[in-house]
């Protein structure tokens, strides 16, 4: 697997984490509710929320759904937090260059 650390890495785990305690849920308890053929035990959890483990994005859909969420939920939560972290990103996006350099 492919591995990746950057600032969408850090902000999903953050939003999976999150999301969990939310809902009051028990590392236990989601993983129980997740299919078996994904073979997660609550250390393979654990990993995930602590950055030492990758989510592939099937493992991520399943994640979701136990979650009461869905990809495209997580990935808008992902952004707002990448946004809050990083303001300055979305205020120039879309900005016109300057000439005067």
């Amino acid at each position: 697997m492919t591995s990746f650390r950057n600032g969408t890495h850090a902000a999903l785990i953050a939003v999976l984490s999150s999301r969990r305690k939310e809902l009051n849920l028990r590392i236990r308890t989601v993983v129980a509710r997740l299919p078996k053929h994904l073979g997660w035990d609550p250390e393979t959890l654990t990993r995930v929320e602590s950055g030492s483990r990758n989510v592939s994005f099937v493992e991520a859909r399943e994640l979701a759904k136990v979650l009461d969420t869905n990809l495209a939920g997580l990935d808008l939560a992902v952004e707002a937090l990448e946004n809050a972290n990083y303001p300055w990103q979305s205020s120039r996006e879309g900005l016109p260059h300057s000439t005067s350099d």
